[in-house]
């Protein structure tokens, strides 16, 4: 297993700073997490599910967002790719199919949701992006994590083995980087 983590050490986003978004694919639909929340990537080679991964002794809580979105169950697969998020004190871990890289756009490429999205999903996406000739929905990281706000993130000694590679730049990407 290999991890990409982020530093600790980040400025913070101004708001003339133009938004940078991890484009991932989960249930068949690509989905963009604000990158300024995202606390690294896991990627493993096998096939077991993690579950609560620890990283550099904090605990990220695995979440179900496939199933919290109602998409599609992913097949197991040989990679298994996991982005973890923070979000003020709650920390949680989410299962991506694929992790296609970041992407940086300007504000008024941010759209909002059509008006078919009249339901509770108006709460699960903040807008959408045009992305790879279609469509990547912006994900409401409040919303991702909120059931780990009332827990917050538990801090636990790390695992035997774990490997901790800090992110260098940006994530790999036939898009524009951050």
């Amino acid at each position: 297993m290999s991890v990409s983590a982020k530093k600790e050490e980040r400025a913070a986003p101004t708001s003339t700073s133009p938004p940078c978004f991890l484009i991932t694919t989960i249930g068949g639909r690509y989905l963009a997490f604000e990158a300024q929340l995202i606390q690294g990537v896991l990627a493993n080679e096998g096939v077991e599910f993690l579950q609560s991964p620890v990283v550099q002794g904090v605990l990220y809580r695995a979440m179900n967002l496939a199933g919290r979105l109602q998409l599609p169950a992913e097949r197991l697969r040989e990679r298994i790719d996991v982005v973890l998020l923070a979000h003020e004190q709650s920390r949680c871990s989410v299962q991506v199919q694929k992790v296609h890289g970041i992407l940086e756009i300007q504000r008024s490429q941010v759209l909002p949701l059509p008006a078919q999205f009249r339901g509770p999903e108006r709460r699960w996406y903040r807008g959408l992006i045009l992305f790879n000739c279609s469509v990547a929905l912006v994900l409401n990281t409040s919303w991702v994590i909120e059931e780990q706000i009332e827990g917050g993130g538990a801090s636990v000694e790390p695992l035997a083995g774990e490997s901790i590679v800090a992110l260098q730049g940006a994530i790999q990407s036939k898009s524009p980087t951050c």
